[in-house]
């Protein structure tokens, strides 16, 4: 067997998606296949757009043997520009090329990336990637299959990863599938409702690991992490029992708090954050959605996680078929009002495998196909109850109420008087401090949100072109959704 040099490449996002640039975490696939492929004697190398902040470069480029590009909808063109520089160098220095790409887009929509790679791999793509790599699979179209027992899979070997800093956030990925069916969502498409997962053992085994190698934090990337609630339950016993120190944070669903016993068991196994997917205040998009809680399930999931001084990163996804312009009162007031410490708000992204893509193509509302802007920060189709350009706007002006100086000087105060109540109470008890991180991103995120908006005055434009929806609009004056008050 000859060794190869392989390079893989998670490429970056448009420069009009300013967030991109905090986008630090690398995907985790890339990193599997660099470690299968150098157990199996292979030279492989990570690239991160994100994390160089650079281009990979065409000297890079022409070292490789084999290009492996990991891409989702949103980076699936700098992804086919990338395939094609390395085509040319390779080309030009009289050496064969071979270019293969995976990941949720060409896995979703194939067809599109046919003509521009040697190979695509559909699915997962660990139980045949060396075959494809050693020529022992040849087939344009290569169909991976689901790892069935993660436990198989090997600790992802971050030395492949092409880091100019020191890493301290780590990822850990436990779990793949989702027992749930949200119409937005691909992840089902793409790994299935069963719900596979590592034994709580085998994620022991990964996270000490980062006991003590400097990591800072560990971020659970799990779509769910807690779908399997006994699973969870034991994990977080032997964090427990093995004293692991390092803080953590992972995605959960609002049920997880149905158990206000478990919560509590979170926070003392380390867990200081959580990722939630409110999705909206609108009880008629919730339904719409097909996302299974209610408006009262969220108000109770950040009730709880408060009390246990878990901080809450919401996210919510604006402009479904049942929101109207006045979604977005609702939503900013909510956010205010239940005091969360992290939003995120998103436009509703049709993205490629899902239910919403299939639907909103046959109804002809897909704006156009720049797979760049489908990012879930640019109005992509036709609302139903308002212009693309007023959706828009309203996530906008979502970010602007939350992240402001007034609201950062408030949360300092608070965060203030929680520490001098800390103090008293860490006299008798085991007490949790307060985090001032949410000052400091309120702050920052108002710059962010006005870069933003700087550089995409040229698609706002264009928005506002499409001033009437191309779906008959209802008379807004007349209208009221269902959006709590």
């Amino acid at each position: 067997m000859d060794k190869k040099k392989i390079i893989f490449v998670e490429p970056s996002g448009a420069p009009s998606n300013v967030f991109a640039k905090f986008m630090t975490i690398p995907l985790l696939g890339p990193l599997y296949l660099a470690t299968y492929a150098r157990k199996a004697g292979h030279d492989a190398i990570v690239f991160n757009e994100n994390i160089m902040k650079r281009s990979i470069t065409a000297s890079e480029l022409a070292d490789a043997d084999i290009l492996c590009l990991s891409c989702l909808t949103s980076t699936i063109n700098r992804g086919k520009a990338i395939a094609k520089e390395y085509k040319s160098v390779r080309a030009s220095a009289g050496k064969p090329s071979h270019a293969m790409v995976g990941g949720i887009h060409a896995s979703m929509m194939p067809e599109d990336v046919t003509d521009d790679f040697d190979q695509v791999i559909i699915g997962e793509a660990e139980n045949i990637f060396i075959d494809c790599i050693e020529g022992r699979i040849t087939d344009h179209l290569v169909h991976g299959t689901p790892v069935e027992d993660l436990n198989t899979l090997p600790i992802p070997d971050f030395s492949t990863l092409l880091d100019p800093r020191k890493r301290t956030v780590m990822p850990i990925l436990t779990s793949r599938g989702c027992p749930y069916d949200c119409s937005f969502c691909s992840v089902t498409e793409m790994f299935g409702q069963s719900y596979r997962y590592q034994s709580p053992e085998r994620v022991m085994e990964e996270v000490m690991t980062h006991a003590h190698d400097g990591t800072k934090w560990i971020f659970f990337v799990d779509d769910h992490f807690a779908a399997n609630f006994s699973r969870t339950d034991r994990l977080l016993d032997l964090m427990i029992e093995h004293k692991f120190k390092v803080p953590w944070s992972a995605q959960v669903r609002t049920e997880v708090t149905k158990n206000e016993a478990f919560v509590a068991k979170m926070r003392q196994a380390g867990c200081k954050m959580v990722y939630v997917g409110f999705e909206s205040v609108n009880p008629a998009t919730l339904k719409d959605f097909n996302k299974r809680q209610t408006v009262e399930d969220i108000r109770r999931s950040i009730e709880v996680f408060r009390r246990h001084s878990i901080s809450i990163h919401g996210m919510f996804m604006l402009g479904s078929d049942t929101d109207s312009v006045e979604v977005f009162d609702s939503t900013r007031k909510f956010s205010r009002e239940m005091g969360i410490d992290f939003a995120q708000y998103t436009i509703l992204t049709p993205l490629p495998g899902t239910r919403l893509f299939k639907q909103f193509e046959q109804e002809g509302r897909l704006l156009h196909r720049d797979w760049t802007l489908y990012d879930g920060l640019h109005t992509v189709h036709a609302p139903r109850l308002m212009t693309p350009s007023e959706l828009q706007n309203g996530m906008i002006d979502c970010f602007n109420d939350f992240y402001n100086y007034f609201n950062a000087v408030n949360d300092a105060i608070e965060a203030v008087g929680r520490t001098v109540s800390a103090i008293f109470r860490s006299l008798h008890t085991k007490t949790f401090f307060p985090s001032f991180y949410p000052t400091f991103m309120k702050m920052a995120g108002k710059h962010i949100v006005r870069q933003f908006v700087r550089k995409n005055q040229h698609y706002f434009t264009y928005l506002r072109q499409q001033a009437v929806s191309r779906i008959q609009r209802p008379q807004a004056e007349k209208t009221k959704d269902s959006t709590l008050q």
